[in-house]
């Protein structure tokens, strides 16, 4: 295992490390969305289906990436962390820095996304809950996350349908302009190429982060669920982060809930569905989570549900970004006390 080899070295080339991680995670993930993106149109898949499809699973690649490869080193809770975490993040940090920004407009068919976000969600703790709570905490069985899996084709059949504006405009210009035509060979093999080596970026990448991370933990004397679903949750979406405030300053607000929503929904279908999965024994819950991760978790959709459910408000304003800001500084408060 790849801690073995870096678990003797100084704790500073071991920070290096994992920062480094994450730069090579990101970039490969974004290099291998665009390059997947550009091939899918340059094949004739409508641009509706690409950014419901490939550009939304693309987004979540480097949670995917991180959570698998600690998956099959046997380590279910660091996925857990890291999938709960980038939810929190989006949900509380993303949307309250955007909102800091400029209003962030909520249109009308967010509303069942995110009911039906809310409502897994809930079923998904519950679960865990009845599956198998004791005084160390719950369990996810692996069934759960089979169910999870059988669920993302039907969720993405439906983002398909209601044809998402936030996604269409994510698609990148060079890979829209090109897919009018058949590609040449020539640029087709370069794409591939240069898909296959972002793969391989990914891949060690995430490798790298999980080793660090687990490494770091230990060394500092921090559980890695702790690290997974703060830092690591927070590098794995500064994408979002950056795409919500080039989206708020540009007059674009609505985008930014609606790529929140659509990344949260890989997170929990996704990233949670692989991970418990590939565990024969399903993935373990601390108790930790019923006490901090769930509750933060809850309060956020509560706070969300004020400006996307109730028909006077119709965005989510300075204060309410105020609010989701601070409610994401607490998280990390008590996460490290």
């Amino acid at each position: 295992m790849l801690a073995g080899y870096i678990e003797d070295f100084h704790l500073s080339i071991i920070i290096l490390i994992f920062i480094l991680s994450l730069v090579i995670l990101s970039k490969s993930a974004d290099k291998l969305i665009d390059k997947a993106v550009e091939l899918s149109l340059q094949l004739g898949l409508s641009k509706v289906v690409v950014g419901a499809t490939v550009l939304s699973i693309g987004t979540t690649l480097p949670e995917v990436a991180s959570s698998l490869a600690a998956a099959i080193g046997g380590n279910g809770e660091f996925g857990l962390g890291n999938a709960i975490g980038s939810m929190i993040t989006n949900a509380s940090l993303v949307l309250g820095v955007g909102a800091l920004g400029g209003i962030i407009p909520v249109k009308k068919g967010m509303q069942q996304t995110f009911l039906f976000m809310s409502g897994l969600s809930f079923l998904f703790i519950g679960t865990s809950f009845v599956a198998g709570m004791n005084e160390a905490g719950g369990l996810l069985p692996r069934w759960s996350g089979g169910a999870l899996l059988v669920i993302l084709p039907l969720y993405l059949w439906y983002t398909v349908k209601q044809k998402p504006d936030h996604l269409m405009e994510e698609l990148p210009v060079e890979a829209a302009n090109d897919s009018g035509g058949p590609a040449e060979q020539g640029g087709l093999i370069k794409s591939i190429l240069i898909l296959a080596a972002s793969s391989l970026g990914v891949t060690a990448g995430a490798t790298l982060l999980v080793a660090s991370a687990e490494v770091g933990a230990a060394r500092l004397g921090i559980p890695d669920t702790v690290i997974s679903s703060t830092l690591v949750a927070f590098g794995t979406s500064v994408p979002e982060v950056t795409t919500t405030l080039v989206a708020v300053r540009y007059g674009h607000g609505e985008l930014a809930i609606g790529n929140v929503l659509g990344a949260n929904m890989m997170n929990l279908l996704l990233v949670m569905g692989t991970t418990i999965s590939i565990l024969p024994g399903g993935v373990s819950v601390p108790q930790s989570y019923y006490l901090l991760q769930f509750p933060i978790l809850i309060l956020i959709f509560i706070l969300l549900s004020i400006p996307i459910l109730t028909k006077r408000v119709e965005s989510i304003n300075k204060g309410q970004g105020i609010l989701l800001a601070l409610i994401y500084a607490v998280y990390l408060f008590f996460n490290f006390i």
